[in-house]
């Protein structure tokens, strides 16, 4: 007859607590701002000035209107991809400043 454990790994321990202290929301904030440049490569770093994330919207202040053009068009395929990098829904959309 097994026995029912009330344990949990470290893992699930880590998990909890970070969902209940609210970390985990930060930690996948900062995972979409790390996944920004392996998703739309890395040459982009040198037009983007700023990056956060406040109310599910990815926030993004470029030097550069040509870029910012063409990021507009692709905002829903970009929030679906770095969404897709980190494994859950973090942002909804895209600001670009």
């Amino acid at each position: 007859m097994k026995r029912k454990s009330n344990q949990q790994s470290l893992g699930e321990v880590i998990q909890d607590f970070l969902k209940q202290s609210g970390w985990e929301r930060k930690l996948d904030e900062v995972k979409i701002i790390t996944e920004w440049d392996k998703v739309l490569g890395p040459s982009l770093a040198k037009y983007i000035e700023e990056v956060f994330i406040q109310n599910k919207k990815l926030h993004i202040r470029l030097n550069s209107s040509t870029l910012r053009q063409e990021l507009s068009h692709k905002k829903s395929e970009i929030v679906k991809d770095l969404n897709a990098a980190v494994g859950k829904e973090v942002i909804k959309d895209i600001v670009l400043k």
